[in-house]
């Protein structure tokens, strides 16, 4: 299955006093990932962002499924973290995969997990800066094949956010695909690639809350160019 699914976390628009609330938090933390927080490794999070980074996990493997799945309905608790790897190395270095945003500074760090919804697995890649936490996931744990990228915008409506995050991802993909490319939506929702009339095998995701937006695709090893 080839796919895609990201997804991004404004933090300064999160409430913290709900967030820590066990009503709230056990609609998105199963029982074993509210132990799994007790860890020597995921304790070192801070609770709220703990929560947020596992919705953004949860959520990119949504997206992900919903290109096979076109009725799947989001249920984050039956979406299950099995571990969290607290960042020792850089993204280049566990695997050749292209990232793309301003103002990452020299923590170039990414916490590392392995999830499994029903018969499928993943892995993911999540990085957590002051103002954001971001996800990828795939079903390839080197992540070879995937671009990934984060920006800050300067308007948070819809409107603009969905133009910014699409003009993003064209301006990435057109490192790959050449021609006049465009981001349609399916039926289902999910966002598609289309060359002229036709619909391009080129899975991607895309993502924004508040001030900022973030892609992610697959591309064929043989198209690589980061």
């Amino acid at each position: 299955m080839k796919s895609a699914g990201n997804d991004i976390v404004a933090l300064r628009t999160v409430n913290k006093q709900r967030t820590g609330q066990f009503r709230f938090y056990s609609k998105i933390l199963s029982v074993s990932e509210q132990v799994l927080y007790h860890q020597p490794g995921p304790a070192m999070i801070p609770f709220v962002n703990y929560v947020w980074l596992l919705w953004s996990v949860k959520e990119s493997v949504y997206k992900y499924l919903k290109r096979s799945i076109p009725d799947l309905l989001f249920s984050p608790t039956s979406i299950g973290i099995q571990n969290i790897e607290i960042p020792t190395t850089s993204w280049k270095n566990v695997s050749g995969s292209c990232i793309q945003w301003e103002d990452s500074g020299n923590r170039e760090e990414f916490y590392r997990g392995k999830v499994i919804y029903g018969s499928h697995i993943f892995y993911f890649r999540s990085k957590i800066s002051e103002d954001w936490i971001a996800t990828a996931v795939n079903n390839d744990e080197h992540f070879n094949n995937v671009c990934w990228g984060i920006q800050s915008t300067d308007d948070a409506s819809s409107f603009h956010q969905s133009k910014a995050v699409r003009t993003l991802l064209l301006n990435k993909l057109h490192a790959f695909f050449p021609g006049d490319l465009q981001v349609k939506k399916s039926p289902v929702g999910y966002p598609v690639i289309v060359k002229g009339k036709q619909e391009q095998p080129i899975p991607v995701s895309l993502s924004h809350d508040d001030l900022f937006v973030a892609y992610s695709f697959a591309i064929n090893s043989l198209q690589k160019n980061c």
